[in-house]
């Protein structure tokens, strides 16, 4: 009997030890995507605004700047860029993101027999707001813009 009891106890024990120990690892967590990978995609226009004041949105009937339903901004290559403007101009050239990820730079944009975007010098500097999504981008110009009666713009862009 003193045998039975013992065995029955030895084996709650045991019993209580394996079903205290951890069984599920902890969740893994998920890594955050990198500015450089999240901004790889083709981006069109949602809202556009010169200096605050809405000349493009997509949701809307009418727009003063009906032009930006074209709008592209294909960022999918690692280092080469092409832009079609609202005015149907297309541009190619490269892009660099800065450091710090606040910085998207378009720099050698032409279009196929060597225009270049009127009054950049080939260049254009923006500033990324916030944090990019995988569906949604906004930067905002370093400089007015000549295209843009000389204001500064801001592009919040979707994918698709």
């Amino acid at each position: 009997m003193k045998n039975t009891l013992r065995v029955f106890i030895s084996v709650l024990c045991l019993a209580l030890v394996t079903s205290c120990s951890k069984s599920d690892p902890a969740p893994t967590p998920t890594p955050t995507p990198l500015v450089s990978d999240l901004i790889k995609k083709v981006w069109s226009a949602s809202n556009i605004q010169w200096d605050g004041n809405v000349q493009y949105d997509k949701a809307a009937t009418s727009n003063l700047v009906a032009g930006y339903a074209q709008f592209k901004l294909d960022l999918t290559s690692s280092s080469s860029v092409s832009l079609t403007e609202y005015d149907g101009n297309k541009f190619t050239g490269t892009y660099s993101l800065s450091s710090d990820n606040k910085t998207l730079t378009l720099s050698s944009l032409k279009t196929s027999d060597g225009t270049e975007p009127t009054g950049t010098g080939g260049t254009l500097a923006f500033t990324i707001s916030g944090v990019p999504t995988a569906s949604s981008l906004v930067i905002e110009s370093t400089t007015a813009y000549v295209k843009a009666s000389n204001k500064k713009i801001r592009l919040s862009l979707v994918n698709p």
